[in-house]
Formats: C-alpha cells, sequence, structure tokens
C-alpha cells in the first residue's frame, strides 16, 4: 500500500536476568509506625494463645496426677501389706529392705520396682533378681544367689577369714563353682561354714573381682578338682577340707580325716581314682584287722606318678619317711 508506513525496527532492549534465565525481582518494604504496632500484636496474640493452651496442658496433666496420686499412690487399699522374698540363697527380708531402700508405709505403686532390681542386681552374690506388685498390698520379690562352692584365702590381697568368739566363720570371701568370688555377708556364713577351704600362695589384687569370674588358672583348677571329688562319691571323710596351691604344678589337699594327698594341676579324673581306690584299700584292711591298728591310717600320698603311688602312713613298721609304694587297683571297689 502506498499510504502505508513501513515499521522502523526498534533495538530490543535486553532484560536483566539472575542465572538461570529467572526475573529479577524486587523486593520493598514498607515501615511505618502504624505496620509495626500491628506486627507487635500480632505477636503477642500469638504468644497469649500459646501460654493459654500451655497452661491447660499443665492443669490437665496435674490434675492428672492427682487424681492417679489420690487413686493409686495415696490409697492405703494399695500399701505395702507384704513383702514376698523367693531367694535360694541367705538373703533375709530384713536385709532386703535395707539394701533396697523399701518404705514399709508406702504404697504399692509408689515402689520404683526398676531402681529396687537394680540395687538388689548390683550385689555381688545376685545372679539375677526380679520384682513384682501383686494387687493390692504384696510386693514380690524373687532372687537367685549364687550358691558358694568353697571359700578364698589369700593373705597376700587380704582375702582371709574372720572368726567370732567361738571360732566360727563369720566373714570372708566365698567363690562358686564358676570361679566368681563374693564376700561373706549376713547369714551367709551358717550355710559355708562347712566348705572347702582354698588357700592362695601367690595373687594380685587385679586377679579378682567381686562378681565377675576371677582371672586365677591355678584356683580354677583346684575347683576342678573339688568337682571331680564330689561327683567321684568319694566319702564324707575323704572329701576335701583344705587344698592348698604349692606351685604351678602341684596342690595339696587335706581330707576332713586329717591325712593328705598331693595332686597335680590336670589328670585329675585319674587321680582321683587312685585316691579312692588306696583309701578303700586301707579301710577294708582296718576293718579286717581291727580299730587299734594303726599302721594303716593314710598320713600321705602323692598322686601324681601314674603307677607305683608313694604312700606314708602315721605309724608304718618301715623306716622313718620311708614310702611305701603302693599299685592302685584297677577297680574303685576294695
Amino acid at each position: 500500500m502506498a499510504g502505508s508506513r513501513t515499521r522502523r525496527k526498534t533495538t530490543a532492549i535486553q532484560r536483566n536476568t539472575r542465572q538461570g534465565g529467572d526475573l529479577q525481582r524486587l523486593h520493598i518494604k514498607v515501615s511505618s509506625p502504624r505496620i509495626v504496632m500491628y506486627q507487635v500484636m500480632r505477636g503477642m496474640n500469638k504468644g497469649v494463645k500459646c501460654f493459654l493452651c500451655l497452661l491447660l496442658v499443665s492443669l490437665a496433666l496435674f490434675g492428672g496426677f492427682q487424681g492417679v496420686k489420690s487413686l493409686f499412690l495415696g490409697n492405703e487399699k494399695y500399701q505395702i501389706q507384704e513383702i514376698k522374698l523367693d531367694t535360694n540363697g541367705a538373703l533375709d527380708h530384713a536385709r532386703v529392705v535395707d539394701l533396697a531402700d523399701l518404705d514399709l508405709r508406702a504404697t504399692l505403686f509408689a515402689v520404683d520396682t526398676d531402681d529396687v532390681r537394680s540395687r538388689l542386681s548390683a550385689l555381688p552374690e545376685v545372679v539375677h533378681c526380679k520384682v513384682e506388685r501383686r494387687l493390692p498390698g504384696t510386693l514380690k520379690i524373687t532372687i537367685e544367689e549364687r550358691v558358694p562352692f568353697a571359700w578364698l584365702e589369700c593373705e597376700k590381697i587380704g582375702f582371709l577369714r574372720t572368726k567370732d568368739s567361738q571360732g566360727k566363720v563369720v566373714d570372708g570371701v566365698l567363690v562358686d563353682e564358676n570361679g566368681i568370688t563374693f564376700p561373706c555377708v549376713g547369714a551367709m556364713f551358717l550355710t559355708s561354714k562347712n566348705l572347702p577351704v582354698i588357700k592362695l600362695r601367690e595373687a594380685r589384687v587385679e586377679n579378682f573381682e567381686h562378681g565377675m569370674k576371677a582371672d586365677h588358672v591355678d584356683l580354677m583348677r583346684a575347683l576342678h578338682l573339688i568337682k571331680v571329688c564330689k561327683n567321684s562319691d568319694v566319702r564324707e571323710q575323704w572329701l576335701p577340707a583344705h587344698i592348698t596351691l604349692l606351685n604351678d604344678y602341684s596342690m595339696e589337699l587335706l581330707c576332713n580325716n586329717g591325712s593328705e594327698a598331693i595332686f597335680g594341676m590336670y589328670d585329675h579324673e585319674r587321680q582321683v581314682k587312685d585316691f579312692i581306690t588306696i583309701q578303700e584299700h586301707c579301710l577294708a584292711a582296718n576293718i579286717k584287722n581291727g580299730v587299734d591298728v594303726e599302721k594303716h591310717k593314710i598320713k600321705r600320698m602323692n598322686l601324681i606318678p601314674r603307677i607305683n603311688i608313694p604312700v606314708v602312713f602315721k605309724k608304718q613298721t618301715a623306716q622313718l619317711n620311708t614310702p611305701i609304694l603302693i599299685k592302685p587297683l584297677t577297680s574303685t571297689n576294695p
């Protein structure tokens, strides 16, 4: 068209963009006293609402606690009426109440059973403890105590037995069959007074921690010898009364009847079998010849040799301190 005018091209204005192609936006913050006051009032309104919510929650919790307290914690219906103690050892009611710090005037629900269980389980002589509430007023405590197997004596580390004016042992260190040590406390000495004594000549304090297995190899060998004797049906008069660890390869056993025997650290089954054979042979000879015959009463024997075991009698016709060689029978019967 003649009358039309050609549109003039203009240069495109380059837009200011950020990296990634987004348009740069302009933020304008308008501030005035009225706006500031409005923001402050809105913040205070939110704070009051939060405070009221917390207050309501606190009142609800407090009311619930008071309700529980009046219904259970302070209700005389649930007051402790009986402590039922079930144990296989020497712990008695008085000592359990003292150790667990129990308030006998409190209600059953006021007792922290986890705390009672923790206190009693911490005792070295306790293996396991269980505490239960039995409504309306019984607290049942079940305790599994370690079974004493022998006394432990060692002068170097202060493991000594204490005796009263009548000569009865009332204090000392006990060990169970697994080698775990624990002190003799309370009435425990009543069931432990006739147990054998293991005497250590060499030991260190760090080898022993009450409630844990002792780190002492020779002690474990002495315990093994006692086990073998008990499992072999040894007569009461020949059971060990004292076992003294002499060195790293032998130990001395003193029987209840006063006779002595030397055992090694190993091969106890064979040695105990020979021990029984010799004792039974001498017992049979005494019965046959009469109780007044002294030459068959054994003073000492050495069971480490496998054959020709040296035996010394209390009164023997041979030269003094000359051992009589006896070859044990193959059977334990005389």
